[in-house]
């Protein structure tokens, strides 16, 4: 199945150059630093420990990689040294109450208190991996080994976020995993914001921190968290998951292509790999609405009868009349509809003409100014709703990553007025300077599937801050590149209806470790043909609860014809009508 390719996007057979060229830069400087890894491991003489220290792995008992590390003793973490340079700063047995919270700032996304029941080691550290790079990570640890699984599981945080993800962390811990959260190589003040790669005493990037924060702090992170792991069970971890969403996944994305390794099995969801292309249709989404002082702007009332009207013009294409769209690309809807003045519109909530043509635009996505060719998809029908908190009246600049990452990363200025971006020149410019960097785009992930890994990616067909067809256009890349039967036997790409960013929706609420693993150490893949390979998604809709099965795509999911819509019983995966 070909797929269609974004304008500057790299094709498969310019990929060659493309990574020749704009990846010298970075494999000379990684070449630099694991020659130094490398020095470390040539002189560790515990045999698990170089394989984990070195990215790896091994399934075999050993002794802990550190003298001074007492297996089963969670203080003695303290003196933990490895071949990267790390500070251990806490090393504490966690007994909480009820209640007990790990905090995350107010301003990001995450909650800001959440509980964890379990007593667990606590290990919080600094990673140096370069002199100007300082990455804060923690690792939680069942207290024994009789309590651990025998597996470790990465994260990592979304946007452009500098704290560490605790909401990521619980579940693993729960389920008996060794499980790591890292801050990105940074501190920020919100979710979005980017002052942290910035000087604004010269007007420069820091390079240290984008590169920490493009690729390097989840490697550097993961290799030193499997090694304390090691350390304290005196044993490898038998199978490493990594789970992330939105920026999240992207570093799912960059693991699987740079460190095909680190992983056993990587979920990564609307991971926007494309980083250029994501932050361009952020940026002409808040542009379509912030332009002629906000006139494109809507309330979350027009926002909410505008997205009813969506769902209720394209909701039976699938067949079914279910309050949901199962796949956007097969309706098509006019918001001029909704214009005031028009037949049937409601004057509580119609639309201007401005608005009108700012929700033209978002679906459309960027365009070169002098060609009309597109830049980087648009947004899909059925998200509107969830543009309240992204493309609205009151939308800020920092609605996503891509204010801070056009004036102060790209123009260097951070006075540069967003409106004058010119859609000719600067996101290949933007491709040009950063895509080495910020770009997991690279389709051969040979080595991953070498390494018998197993990738599962999703993306909701609602997101309203991520376009869902970059991961559509993701995963064609692949398919083009290895070949689509080859894909199928250790990657499968999910695209649920009525998912907002990373979760939401009424199917939106799924288990993404549970499958992975099953397909990693039973060999059942995802492919809903027993129980045991259906993933199920769940939510509610209308007060109902709901559950359907999630089909990898291009499959969708077919009502039987008798019970409850709301069953997941009652669905099958099939091939598209």
């Amino acid at each position: 199945m070909k797929f269609p390719e974004v304008s500057g996007m790299p094709s498969r057979i310019e990929w060659t150059r493309y990574s020749t060229g704009q990846l010298e830069i970075q494999l000379k400087e990684e070449m630099a630093m694991f020659k130094t890894m490398q020095a470390g491991c040539a002189l560790t003489l515990v045999a698990s420990a170089v394989l984990s220290a070195c990215g790896g792995s091994t399934n075999s008992t050993s002794t802990p990689p550190v003298s001074k590390v007492t297996a089963g003793n969670c203080t003695s973490l303290m003196n933990y040294t490895g071949s990267i340079p790390t500070t251990i700063t806490s090393a504490i047995q966690v007994t909480p109450t009820a209640g007990a919270p790990f905090q995350t700032p107010v301003n990001f996304l995450t909650p800001t208190s959440l509980s964890v029941t379990q007593s667990f080691c606590r290990v919080i550290g600094v990673i140096n991996p370069v002199a100007n790079s300082s990455i804060n990570f923690e690792v939680w640890l069942p207290l024994d080994k009789a309590n651990w699984n025998s597996k470790f599981v990465g994260s990592a945080d979304g946007g452009s976020t500098g704290t560490i993800n605790y909401t990521s962390m619980v579940n693993p811990l729960a389920r008996g995993y060794a499980v790591m959260g890292h801050d990105n190589g940074h501190t920020s003040t919100d979710v979005f914001e980017q002052s942290w790669a910035f000087d604004f005493s010269n007007d420069t990037v820091k390079t240290d921190q984008i590169i920490d924060f493009g690729y390097r702090a989840e490697h550097v992170v993961t290799a030193v968290s499997k090694d304390i792991t090691n350390a304290y069970f005196a044993a490898q971890p038998v199978h490493s998951y990594y789970v992330g969403c939105s920026q999240g996944g992207h570093h799912g994305m960059m693991e699987a292509q740079r460190y095909p390794d680190d992983y056993d099995g990587i979920v990564a969801g609307s991971h926007g790999g494309d980083w250029l292309g994501m932050m361009s249709s952020e940026a002409w989404a808040g542009v379509s609405v912030l332009k002629n002082n906000g006139a494109g702007g809507m309330t979350t009332a027009q926002l909410t009868a505008f997205n009813a009207a969506v769902i209720s013009a394209c909701d039976a294409k699938d067949g079914i009349t279910d309050g949901q769209i199962d796949d956007p690309r097969q309706c098509s809807f006019d918001p001029a509809t909704l214009q005031c003045g028009a037949g049937g519109a409601v004057p509580a909530t119609c639309l201007t003409p401005a608005q009108v043509q700012s929700a033209k635009d978002i679906y459309a996505g960027p365009k070169r100014q002098s060609t009309g060719a597109s830049v980087s998809p648009g947004y899909a029908l059925g998200s509107e709703g969830g543009w309240a908190t992204t493309w609205n009246s009151t939308t800020s600049l920092q609605s996503g990553s891509y204010y801070d990452f056009f004036r102060l990363i790209l123009k260097n200025n951070p006075n540069f007025d967003i409106l004058t971006l010119n859609w000719d020149t600067d996101i290949d410019a933007g491709r040009a300077q950063y895509g080495s960097i910020y770009d997991a785009v690279n389709p051969d992930l040979a080595a991953f599937q070498a390494n018998n890994g197993k990738l599962i990616m999703y993306h909701g067909w609602a997101d309203p801050l991520i376009s869902p067809y970059l991961s559509l256009a993701s995963y064609g890349r692949i398919q083009d590149a290895m070949g689509a039967s080859t894909v199928n036997q250790f990657a499968r790409l999910y695209m649920v209806p009525g998912m907002g960013h990373c979760g939401g929706g009424p199917i939106g609420a799924v288990d993404w470790l549970t499958p992975l693993e099953n397909w990693v150490e039973k060999g059942i893949a995802p492919d809903a043909t027993s129980t045991a390979s259906t993933i199920i998604g769940s939510g509610t809709i209308n007060g109902a609860t709901r559950t359907r099965p999630l089909c990898s795509y291009p499959m969708v999911e077919k009502y039987n014809g008798t019970g409850d819509i709301n069953s997941a019983s009652n669905f099958t995966c099939g091939s598209p009508s």
